[in-house]
Parts: structure tokens; sequence; C-alpha cells
């Protein structure tokens, strides 16, 4: 009987003990748990307020294409048209015969013919017409440019067609108007030519990219 009243203590106070730390381990939890419930809130309140992309810019909306007939006003005055295949209305030949192609001689031929070079033995030696004459280019290194030997002409545009990048291609003809020089060497070709001429939007006005 001794040993059971012993006992009975023992256990009550064992009971007590574990009550004890059940209590002190849910109240060590309870603020770790609140402080993840904050945390996930916290990443909540930011991810609902990070700002929205600003929006894409618009892109300006481009005119109308011009009409063929402003299109072809615009290539036959631009700069760009003028330097288009200017090569092609030169002609350069050697000031010695025994270095000249059977193209320069020839053209040496007519030229001489026209009075405007004089054909010495071997030597080409320019009259006074071609002296006077800023077409004759004397370089120094024994050969000689003449040139313009032409002018271009507009025929007309016969298509304008927008891109979708925004420029315009502009599909003409032309042809080679040649010059009293370029007539006795009979260059350039007069026959109509074709080209596409590549039109910008400057944010003012149609100008001339190009041609192709």
């Amino acid at each position: 009987m001794r040993g059971e009243r012993t006992s009975r203590p023992l256990m009550s106070a064992q009971r007590t003990m574990s009550a004890q730390r059940a209590d002190c381990a849910d109240e060590t939890s309870a603020p770790l748990f609140n402080l993840r419930q904050a945390a996930a809130l916290l990443l909540l309140v930011l991810a609902c307020s990070k700002p929205a992309p600003p929006p894409a810019p618009k892109r300006e909306a481009l005119p109308a294409p011009p009409t063929a007939a402003a299109a072809q006003e615009l290539i036959a005055n631009a700069p760009e048209f003028g330097d288009y295949q200017f090569t092609n209305a030169a002609f350069t030949f050697a000031q010695k015969k025994p270095v000249m192609s059977p193209l320069m001689l020839d053209g040496a031929k007519r030229l001489s013919a026209a009075k405007w070079i004089r054909l010495e033995g071997d030597e080409v030696v320019l009259t006074d017409k071609a002296k006077s004459d800023k077409r004759f280019l004397v370089r120094p290194n024994g050969f000689i440019d003449v040139v313009p030997l032409a002018k271009k002409e507009m025929i007309g545009v016969t298509s304008v067609k927008q891109q979708p990048d925004g420029l315009v291609l502009a599909e003409f003809s032309w042809k080679w108007m040649p010059n009293e020089i370029g007539s006795v060497l009979g260059q350039p070709s007069k026959g109509d030519q074709k080209a596409t001429a590549k039109l910008m939007w400057d944010g003012t006005a149609w100008t001339v990219l190009g041609f192709i």
C-alpha cells in the first residue's frame, strides 16, 4: 500500500511536466507559424502591387503611298536619279593608240571625224573645241574621260506598291538622251530601260532611298 501511495504522486508529477512541455512547445511554434504567414502575405502583396509594364508605343500610321504622277515627279527630280548608272554615260580612252582597246580605238576615230580630237601618229591631241569643253577630262595617268555623254529622261511610273515595312516600290521606265558627243560615239543605248525606286517616308514627305 505504501508503494502505491509513493508511485501515484510521482506519476502525477510526470503528467504535469509533460503537459507543461507541450504548452511550451505550442507557445514556441506559434510565433514561427505566424512569421511564415506574414512572409507569404508580404509576397502576395508585392506580387499584386507590381506595376504593370507600360504599353508598347503605337506605331505612327504612314500616309497613303504617292500616286504614280507624284512618284514620277519625285523620282525625276531626285539627285539619286541623276547619279543612277552615271558611269554608263561616260567614255574613257587612252592618249596613245598602242594601248587602246578596240572599243577605245573606234571611239577615238569617231571623235577625230567630228573634230573633237586629232590622231597624230600614235598620239591623241585634243582640238581647241575639246580643250574648251569641260566634258573632256585629261587624267595624269595617260587616259581621257569624256563625261557626260547623255542625260536621263523619265518616261513614266508604271506601278506603286507599299511594302509591309512601310517602304514604297515604284516601278518606272526611263531612257538616255545622248548629247552631241554621245551621238558621235553612239553611247549610251537609246532604248527604254526599267528600274524600281525605293521611296521612304521621312516624317514629312516621301523621299527616294535608292534604286533596285
